[in-house]
């Protein structure tokens, strides 16, 4: 069986195509075009025509590829995240696809989006026990705890938080041609830490100090290759990397003192995320703090993986415990 699901987050639309075999997943095709969907959203609630158009033309394209690599209409599935949950014009957006492909959108809520993650997330890892993943994306963070051990596995708690790198980019690191002061970051992740403290994050790593933290998502990706100095942007070759909290700290600093022009030429950073890199780092780092760990492991997988091994048609209804 093939299968494609393209992910239409809020600062990136994700297409991954793989055949499936035996809840196996074989990638054929793996690609991400920045696009920005919730632009501008923060302050006024709606997308806006041009991210509409333009992310809208993206699906379109990532449809007719998928069908040029076998897949059949049924087997493409399109998942939205929290820019469609949340934009007050969402249904023109779905409608704009749903013309353009003939597909559905299927907007997920958090806590779905956090579950298909998690599954992804843990796939191919051979550790046991409990596991704490984290998924930063461009509208919100989802926190999932659970259990790899066979007697019992599975999802045990599911928060997730309406920040991210685009939404707290915006609200904090707007400027583009000037570095940011220590203040400015001090005060992104302050906020970030209060709402992570509001949804009781803290809980997740209470009365367990064994514990295999996971970071999924662009931002996690993206500073694990900047840490490795990656020539060329290959997510492949990251999956299983370690990133540290002195990781993050330095790169921290180091987002923070460049100019938007500055960061696009960093090594391993794909310029298209220099401008909201900075608001993942900060989030990041929150995140392993209030989880009291010192560091994560990179995860290239989440929701598109998790969905892929879906043993259903991946256009049934939606049911996961």
């Amino acid at each position: 069986m093939i299968r494609t699901v393209i992910d239409i987050g809020s600062n990136s639309i994700k297409m991954r195509t793989a055949k499936i075999n035996k809840n196996k997943v074989n990638i054929i095709r793996d690609e991400t075009e920045v696009v920005r969907l919730s632009r501008g959203m923060n302050s006024t609630g709606v997308l806006n025509p041009e991210s509409m158009k333009r992310s809208c033309n993206t699906v379109a394209r990532m449809v007719s590829r998928a069908k040029s690599s076998g897949v059949n209409k049924s087997e493409i599935f399109l998942v939205g995240t929290m820019a469609l949950r949340t934009a007050k014009n969402a249904d023109e957006f779905i409608k704009l696809v749903k013309e353009a492909t003939g597909l559905d959108v299927h907007v997920f809520s958090g806590i779905e989006e956090a579950k298909y993650s998690w599954l992804g997330a843990v796939d191919g890892f051979n550790f046991s026990g409990s596991v704490i993943m984290f998924d930063t994306g461009g509208g919100s963070t989802e926190f999932v705890s659970g259990s790899l051990d066979s007697e019992a596995q599975g999802v045990k708690k599911v928060i997730s938080v309406p920040v991210g790198a685009v939404n707290l980019s915006e609200k904090f690191f707007n400027e583009r041609d000037k570095p940011f002061n220590k203040s400015t970051c001090d005060n992104a992740i302050e906020f970030v830490g209060k709402l992570f403290h509001e949804h009781d994050i803290a809980s997740f790593r209470e009365n367990n100090s064994h514990i295999h933290i996971i970071g999924v998502g662009g931002g996690v990706v993206a500073m694990s290759s900047v840490k490795n100095a990656c020539e060329s942007f290959m997510p492949s070759k990251l999956h299983g990397s370690v990133l540290t909290t002195r990781d993050i700290v330095r790169q921290i600093r180091m987002y923070a003192s460049l100019t938007l022009s500055e960061r696009e030429n960093i090594i391993g950073l794909p310029a298209s995320r220099a401008d909201v890199i900075l608001g993942s780092a900060c989030i990041i780092f929150e995140a392993l703090k209030i989880l009291n760990a010192d560091s994560c492991i990179v995860s290239i997988n989440g929701l598109r993986h998790g969905l892929l091994l879906r043993d259903d048609n991946i256009n049934a209804n939606i049911n996961i415990n």
